[in-house]
C-alpha cells in the first residue's frame, strides 16, 4: 500500500513509511529555546550593563567580564540555536538511514536528550547578563544526565524484546565486520546498522553517504565552536 493509501484511510503509516518520524515532535522545544530567550534578552536589553560578568569564581565573586555588544551577548543562544539544528539533523539522517532493530527507539530518545540539555545549559548560560543565575545546578545537569542516559540505555538493552526478523544485529553477515566493529557491506543499502554486540549502531562504510555524514559531522563541530570562539573574543 503506498503512502497515499495510508493517509486516505486515516491509518498511521508504519514508522518507515512515515514522512517523519513520530518524535519530531518533541524536538521543538529545543529548536524554540534559545529564539525564546533571545527575544527575552532583547526585552531586557537596557538591563544589561554596558559591561556585564560572564565568569565567576568558587566565591561568586566576578573574574571575566565582556562589553556589551549584540554579538557577544547573543552569541551563546546564536550557538545554542545552531546546536540544536545540527542535532536534529544528525538524529534525521540516523533515523532515516537506520535499519529498524529495538535499539532503535533508544537511539532517538539519546538524540532528543542530548538536544534538551545542550540547549538548556547554552541558553541559561547566555542569559546570566540579564538574570544571576547559580553554576552549580548547570554543572550538575552535565553528569545527572550522563548517569541517566547510562541507566536508561542498560535498561532498554536488558528490557527490549528481540527486533523482527532481519533487522537483528547478527543477521549482518560476520565476514563485513572488521576490527571488531567496522562494518563494509556493499550489498547492504542501511546507512547504520546495529553493532555486533546489540549496543548502540554504526556505519556502513561501503555505504558512500557514511563519508558524507563524517564529513558533516567534524564539519558542524569545527563550524559551531568556530562561531562561539568568534562571536566571544
Amino acid at each position: 500500500m503506498s503512502g497515499r493509501d495510508w493517509r486516505t484511510i486515516g491509518v498511521d503509516a508504519p514508522p518507515d513509511r512515515a514522512p517523519l518520524p513520530p518524535w519530531i515532535g518533541w524536538a521543538i522545544p529545543p529548536l524554540l529555546a534559545p529564539l525564546a530567550a533571545m527575544a527575552w534578552v532583547a526585552i531586557r536589553w537596557d538591563r544589561i550593563p554596558l559591561r556585564y560578568a560572564t565568569n565567576f569564581g568558587p566565591g561568586g565573586h566576578a573574574n571575566g567580564w565582556q562589553t556589551r555588544t549584540p554579538l557577544h551577548v547573543c552569541g551563546p543562544l546564536i550557538f545554542a540555536e545552531g546546536l540544536a539544528v545540527w542535532m536534529l539533523t544528525l538524529a534525521l539522517i540516523a533515523w532515516y538511514g537506520m535499519r529498524r532493530s529495538g535499539g532503535r527507539s533508544t537511539m532517538e530518545t539519546i538524540f532528543l536528550a542530548v538536544m534538551y540539555v545542550l540547549s538548556l545549559i547554552f541558553t541559561v548560560v547566555a542569559v546570566t547578563p540579564v538574570v544571576r543565575i547559580p553554576a552549580w545546578p548547570v554543572a550538575m545537569l552535565v553528569p545527572v544526565a550522563a548517569i541517566s542516559l547510562l541507566i536508561y540505555v542498560a535498561r532498554k538493552a536488558m528490557d527490549d524484546p528481540d527486533p523482527e526478523p532481519g533487522h537483528r544485529a547478527g543477521d549482518t553477515p560476520k565476514e563485513c565486520w572488521s576490527l571488531g566493529g567496522i562494518y563494509n557491506n556493499p550489498k547492504d543499502p542501511a546507512l547504520f546498522v546495529p553493532k555486533p554486540d546489540g549496543l548502540g549502531y554504526t556505519l556502513n562504510m561501503a555505504n558512500r553517504l557514511s563519508y558524507a555524514f563524517l564529513a558533516g559531522l567534524l564539519a558542524g563541530i569545527a563550524a559551531l565552536s568556530g562561531f562561539l570562539l568568534w562571536s566571544q573574543r
